[in-house]
C-alpha cells in the first residue's frame, strides 16, 4: 500500500524528464526564495512518520513544507482558490513540537497547531527552484 501511495505520488509531483526537474504545479515566493508546490496532494492522508519516509524515497528535493512555506501556500495559493488543495482540511508541516508531535496548518482559516505525528492528515510536497 506504501509503495502505491509513492508511486501515485510521484504522479502528482510531477517527475517528467527523468530528472524530476519538471516545473509541474505552482510556485510561490518566500523570503525572496521561489517554491514550487507540486499541483495535487499526496493521494490519501498520511502519518508524519509516512509523510517523511514518502519524501526520503520521492528524492529530487521534494519535501514537507515548513509552516512559513504553508501560510505562503495558503495566502498566495488557497486563498485566491489556486493550488487544488482541499477545503476543510489540516496540512503537515516539517516542523516538530516535541518527539511525538508536529505542527500542521487548518486550512479552512490558515490556524496553526500541533498534533500527534501519528494522525492522517494531509501533504502537499514542494521543494525550492533556483
Amino acid at each position: 500500500m506504501k509503495y502505491a501511495v509513492l508511486l501515485l505520488a510521484l504522479m502528482f509531483v510531477g517527475c517528467g524528464g527523468g530528472d524530476g526537474s519538471s516545473t509541474v504545479g505552482y510556485e510561490i515566493k518566500l523570503d525572496g526564495k521561489t517554491i514550487q508546490v507540486a499541483e495535487e496532494d499526496f493521494p490519501n492522508a498520511m502519518s508524519w512518520y509516512d509523510a517523511m519516509r514518502a519524501f526520503e524515497k520521492l528524492g529530487n528535493g521534494w519535501r514537507l513544507p515548513s509552516i512559513e512555506e504553508l501560510d505562503a501556500m495558503y495566502n498566495q495559493l488557497h486563498t485566491t482558490g489556486k493550488g487544488n488543495f482541499r477545503n476543510e482540511k489540516w496540512y503537515w508541516s516539517s516542523y516538530e513540537d516535541e518527539p511525538r508531535r508536529a505542527y500542521f496548518m487548518d486550512f479552512t482559516d490558515g490556524s496553526i497547531t500541533s498534533w500527534t505525528k501519528g494522525s492522517g492528515l494531509q501533504v502537499r510536497a514542494v521543494r525550492d527552484l533556483p
